[in-house]
């Protein structure tokens, strides 16, 4: 299953991701990134537009 992965170790806490996501499925709480999976359609807006790579989506054990 393939799945948004946020590498909290990389990212900058710019929200930009939060921006660009017409599903509204990344929010920002305080300077933590929350992904809603329940919206999250996969679609990579996010991905290309986060300057250094903390966000990728990858396949994931869903075990």
């Amino acid at each position: 299953m393939k799945k948004l992965v946020h590498d909290k170790t990389k990212c900058l806490k710019c929200a930009g991701c939060v921006g660009v996501c017409s599903k509204m499925a990344l929010d920002m709480y305080g300077l933590d990134l929350q992904i809603d999976y329940e919206k999250c359609v996969r679609c990579g807006l996010c991905t290309n537009t986060c300057p250094v790579g903390a966000l990728k989506i990858m396949e994931v054990d869903d075990a």
